[in-house]
């Protein structure tokens, strides 16, 4: 965590935790330096600073946004691995990775890439999946006007490679006529003359090659409704398995130029190593060694990845088309936060405030029930059962019980005890609601 860039000055964050601990030493002399009063606070203390600062650094991540070594907190990882029993539920608060695979980039008709590259520019075109076809054609009427944008681009390239073409003529005449007057003898002269030449050839491919390369641009395109089927048969093409696109794939430095299809074998082919490490992991009792344990989880992560992956790297080549069909300007979503999104705002706000209540003694009751359920939802999404693969990064060998249940079972002991009147706020929030206490006669 970078201290320096956390909501809180870190000034603030020491001097709440030299006064804590301080607060700590005064209540435990206050109650008669009881063990049971001061290891009590100190666990409710130590449980809430965990959740306040998990809390922070997750607003953290989203208050920095995304950099090159990080990116915003997102629970969607996490709810996508999870085989227990509330993983389906919470898995459809997020945008449906397979739904979208089955709508953008699965072929409409069993054509191969032979059959398919002999149809013509509107038969490839009306072969664009109906979902993303609704995507480009609100666009077709701004397609004439992204034509006229392409061409008067072109016509400038035309006129900027004859400028720069002129001038380095110039300067190569200028060169040539202080040369040749510096020149003693003949041979120097033809060598001046030749080096002159072969400047002179080179000036004119390069500006020959750059109005070839403009006139062409200017040319790919006849009117908007050409461009319109061109960009819906691009996409086709690359459902279709005719034209491939870079991508990462696990274990391979650097990008592969993949098709949709080829991608799609791809993760059939993780779906059966998937499929085969469970099936030798029911054969037998409990998750296995801890080889096959980690290759299962291992397994199962590269093949979620590669469905998100996949899903992405298609939204991403549809908005690459929505920008050449809008005059180069991106398409802008619409749509306010996803559940997703908002889910993960509430967790992450949750988290804070369960800490700060436990740190505070605010309500402390309360606090350590929701914080023990909040636990048991993430129990209930990975549960430590030997027949569920165990998540990604998990510590240890947990079998039924984890430290999830550890800490739970610690907050609701901590509920059964008034701590928050111990060391905290509800000795004066709660002070007006304690019944008197009859003194002994």
């Amino acid at each position: 965590m970078n201290w320096t860039q956390l909501p809180i000055p870190v000034t603030i964050i020491y001097a709440g935790l030299a006064g804590t601990v301080l607060a700590l030493i005064v209540a435990t002399i206050t109650h008669g330096w009881s063990l049971r009063v001061f290891f009590l606070l100190a666990l409710r203390l130590a449980i809430g600073w965990h959740f306040l600062f998990e809390g922070l650094y997750k607003v953290q991540s989203h208050y920095l946004g995304p950099t090159e070594t990080s990116k915003p907190f997102s629970s969607e990882p996490y709810f996508r691995t999870a085989p227990g029993p509330l993983g389906p539920i919470l898995r459809q608060q997020f945008a449906d990775p397979l739904a979208e695979i089955e709508a953008k980039v699965k072929a409409p008709k069993p054509l191969t890439a032979a059959q398919f590259s002999q149809l013509t520019l509107e038969q490839q075109a009306a072969e664009c999946p109906p979902a993303v076809a609704a995507l480009l054609d609100p666009l077709e009427a701004k397609a004439p006007d992204a034509v006229a944008a392409m061409k008067a681009a072109a016509d400038k390239d035309i006129a900027a490679a004859d400028t720069q073409e002129k001038k380095a003529l110039q300067e190569i005449d200028a060169w040539e006529a202080a040369a040749l007057a510096a020149a003693d003898t003949d041979f120097q002269k033809k060598q001046i003359a030749r080096q002159t030449a072969e400047a002179r050839d080179e000036v004119r491919w390069k500006a020959k090659a750059a109005r070839d390369a403009a006139q062409r641009k200017k040319e790919q395109y006849r009117d908007g409704r050409h461009l319109y089927l061109a960009t819906k048969a691009t996409y086709a093409r690359w459902v279709y398995g005719v034209d491939r696109r870079d991508c990462a794939l696990k274990a391979i430095t650097g990008e592969v130029a993949m098709s949709a299809p080829e991608r799609l074998r791809h993760l059939d082919w993780l779906r059966e190593q998937v499929n085969a490490a469970d099936e030798a992991a029911a054969a037998q009792l409990g998750n296995g060694y801890g080889t096959d344990v980690k290759r299962r989880a291992e397994w199962r992560a590269d093949l979620i990845t590669a469905e998100l992956d996949l899903a992405r790297d298609a939204n991403a080549f549809i908005a690459e088309l929505q920008k050449v069909l809008n005059n180069g300007q991106p398409v802008e979503a619409t749509a306010g936060p996803s559940r997703g999104e908002l889910l993960d705002r509430v967790t992450m706000w949750f988290l804070v405030g369960v800490g700060a209540c436990l740190m505070a003694g605010f309500f402390t009751r309360l606090a350590c029930l929701a914080a023990a359920g909040f636990l048991a939802t993430t129990y209930l999404l990975h549960p430590p059962f030997p027949w569920y693969p165990l998540p990604p990064g998990t510590e240890g060998n947990p079998l039924f019980i984890n430290k999830n249940v550890i800490e739970a079972l610690a907050l609701l002991t901590l509920a059964c005890f008034p701590t928050g009147r111990w060391l905290g706020l509800d000795a004066i929030i709660l002070r007006p609601f304690r019944r008197a206490t009859p003194r002994a006669a």
